[in-house]
């Protein structure tokens, strides 16, 4: 086989090959040519070629996400290593497995004015798992030996013992086109890790299971976390106790009748004098990020008498001000021990489903009464969208509104957004890149400042026929006449919200992609007919026009109706 005639790439990418990974996203340069001339040619790889390296790593995130196993990125030296960070933060704090392989200049060039050379080593070693410097040629035995060795243990760190980015620096010398035939020539050596499992010991299992019979009010709040069924189930059967009650978000992917759905709605209501009856003795926190600000008040204001983390990850998360144990294993291996055997010493998980149903009706009505806003519209799509659908949730104002609804739940929408640090960066380069994984109808909701922050991931290509973009554009950063602060000063339009006059329809049309526009009820209904129906099987843009000032009235009138 022919690659690059640099030793060291082509040992690079024939342990990738035997390692498994499938999947490289390059973009394109000259001193990252070794490398794209080796992947190209080597016949285990898929290679996506993305120009933006900012979009190639978000859309590399979205493809690791859904396929749950490790992709590359590639690209030149200089800046350009650099428009990889916010995706490769964002994989740090999700948890997604990233091979981050940046070409770099030789080291004796480094700060000497030479073109497209940074100081890349470390680069990123604040949101890494891993960073690893090549040797500069790797023609020497020992060379070769520690090369091959921090390849595999850089793959190896990426998922072990739980995933994440790692980074892998190549400095190149010139020539850098040159190839070299491999036929004769042994595959390089290979290690891996044996996954094993931990497992709580018998004693520890008693001891928690005699603990948790003993509180009268536990509450599980779920924050982010990728579809499980397994977990799903263990948590219905705790769920089912009458002194349990669970708290979910849209990105907890989670399903259930005895889950409570929509947090703020009930928080809101009981603000005062009902806060008490609703404070739990044991909080039990189950993944990632949570969206909602108002849990985290309520939490740190009436503080349980103990709380229990269960992460695999053992991360030292202190969220509530009241941490008291971590139980570093997946959540589904410790609920399925509080599962039988117990059947509660309260109400306290009526309490909340009680509460919750009471004001779901309330949402029920104001809903029918209401004029075409943001929450009108969300209410139409999620109706509209197939069941069972992958989605994915733009920050700041999208994903808080799916929270205000029991449709995702209900039709068991798997739902995904980067809340890892909650940036509006990349939120359609990772939709592209996840229909692109599964070829399975996916949508993303995104709002303006977010979709027109990555346009760049409509230039992707071939671009997934599979994708529903739907642009909720209210003219500017609602969420900030929607919070306390900022919807009071008179820098409000210019500095904060962004206030503009932009629409996708010519960004559409340059990149071939189908166009829809609304901006009331019956046109957003007609057209989602449209783009999932019929034209089910093409790419499909539908901006939704809705008035920025009105929106942020209607969820006061909202919340005004529930604490009523």
């Amino acid at each position: 086989m022919e690659l690059s005639s640099k030793v060291v790439i082509r040992d690079l990418v024939e342990v990738f090959a035997q390692k498994g990974v499938k999947h490289v996203v390059i973009s394109p340069g000259s001193r990252n040519a070794p490398l794209t001339i080796s992947f190209n040619r080597h016949p285990n790889f898929t290679c996506h070629t993305i120009v933006d390296e900012r979009c190639a790593a978000f859309f590399a995130m979205g493809l690791a996400q859904q396929l749950k196993e490790p992709v590359a990125i590639c690209c030149t030296s200089g800046s350009a290593s650099l428009n990889y960070a916010p995706a490769i933060v964002e994989a740090y704090y999700q948890k997604i497995p990233l091979l981050v392989i940046t070409a770099d200049r030789p080291p004796e060039w480094i700060d000497q004015m030479d073109g497209q050379t940074i100081r890349q080593s470390g680069i990123y070693q604040n949101f890494i798992k891993g960073s690893y410097d090549l040797p500069i040629e790797g023609e020497d035995k020992d060379d070769r030996w520690y090369s091959q060795r921090i390849i595999n243990e850089a793959i190896e760190k990426s998922q072990y013992p739980e995933c994440g980015p790692v980074h892998i620096n190549v400095p190149l010398r010139e020539p850098l086109y040159e190839i070299s035939d491999y036929s004769n020539e042994p595959l390089p050596k290979v290690f891996s890790t044996v996954n094993t499992q931990l497992e709580l010991p018998l004693s520890q299992i008693e001891s928690l299971k005699n603990e948790w019979s003993k509180f009268p009010k536990i509450l599980i709040v779920t924050g982010l976390l990728h579809p499980n069924d397994a977990l799903n189930a263990a948590l219905g059967k705790v769920a089912k106790q009458e002194n349990v009650s669970v708290l979910t978000e849209t990105t907890s992917n989670l399903f259930g009748d005895s889950y409570n759905r929509s947090i703020d709605r009930v928080l809101i209501s009981i603000e005062g004098e009902g806060e008490a009856d609703f404070k739990p003795d044991l909080l039990v926190t189950l993944g990632g990020p949570i969206v909602s600000k108002k849990i985290k008040t309520f939490l740190r204001i009436h503080k349980p008498k103990e709380h229990w983390h269960i992460n695999a990850s053992n991360d030292f998360v202190d969220t509530y001000k009241s941490l008291t144990k971590i139980i570093p294993l997946a959540p589904e291996k410790v609920l399925c021990h509080f599962t039988d055997g117990f059947t509660g010493t309260s109400n306290f998980r009526n309490s909340w489903l009680d509460k919750d149903a009471q004001l779901q009706l309330v949402f029920n009505d104001f809903l029918k009464e209401v004029e075409f806003c943001d929450l009108k519209a969300f209410e139409i799509i999620f109706n509209k969208m197939p069941a069972k659908s992958n989605l994915q949730l733009a920050n700041s104002t999208v994903v808080r509104y799916s929270n205000l609804f029991d449709q995702p739940s209900n039709q068991e929408f798997k739902c995904f957004s980067n809340r890892g640090t909650s940036g509006i960066d990349g939120t359609v380069s990772t939709a592209v890149g996840a229909a692109k994984a599964k070829n399975e109808l996916t949508t993303v909701i995104t709002g303006d400042l977010s979709f027109f922050y990555d346009s760049n991931a409509l230039w992707i290509s071939p671009f997934p026929q599979n994708l529903k973009i739907i642009l909720i554009n209210n003219k500017g950063g609602s969420i900030f006449r929607i919070i306390d602060g900022p919807s009071q000063i008179e820098e409000l339009e210019s500095f904060f919200e962004v206030k503009h006059n932009l629409t996708a329809e010519n960004i559409a049309k340059t990149f071939g992609i189908d166009y829809y526009f609304c901006n009331d009820s019956n046109s957003l209904s007609n057209q989602l007919s449209l783009i999932y129906g019929d034209n089910l099987k093409r790419a499909s843009l539908l901006e939704v026009s809705t008035e920025n000032e009105l929106n942020p009235e209607i969820l006061k009138r909202y919340f005004k109706r529930l604490k009523k």
